[in-house]
């Protein structure tokens, strides 16, 4: 009876890891479209923050958000489309216009211009999902830890 218990519990604990370890296209492609969404916002805030914290950010949410598309989400689906590209294309188009909706109910949620924390520590958890190219996760952690400054000054 033990024997099992220990193996059903090394089961379910491998099991969960390979889970964690393989988001699902639909998370990824939801961190996707947060990061464009930040990244896209932007511009609104030029009037707020110094335009080197800016720039900073922009290249750091821009290379996460190329790494995101670019290194997994696109191979991703090719991979679960057997290599058919134009399956992959047409999914791909499905969760761009997801996308604008999610984008829609980000606006509507902070209508203030000025950065929150909140988007940092959402772009954060995001990153739990994959393994970040080391260039990429300097860049990203330096434009988390510039947004976070960013949200807690007052204009």
């Amino acid at each position: 009876m033990s024997k099992y218990l220990v193996f059903m519990v090394g089961l379910l604990c491998s099991l969960s890891s390979v889970w964690a370890a393989n988001p699902s296209i639909n998370k990824l492609n939801t961190c996707v479209a947060l990061v464009e969404f930040v990244d896209s916002k932007l511009d609104d805030y030029a009037d707020h923050y110094s335009s080197e914290d800016m720039a900073v950010v922009h290249r750091g949410l821009s290379a996460y958000r190329s790494f995101l598309q670019d290194d997994v989400v696109t191979p991703k689906l090719l991979s679960m489309y057997g290599g058919n590209a134009v399956q992959a294309k047409l999914m791909q188009t499905l969760f761009d216009r997801q996308k604008k909706t999610f984008a829609s109910h980000l606006n509507e949620r902070y209508t203030e211009k000025k950065l929150f924390t909140d988007y940092a520590a959402a772009i954060n958890d995001c990153t739990a999902y994959t393994r970040i190219k080391p260039e990429v996760v300097k860049s990203l952690n330096t434009a988390l830890d510039r947004m976070i400054l960013m949200g807690r000054q007052v204009k």
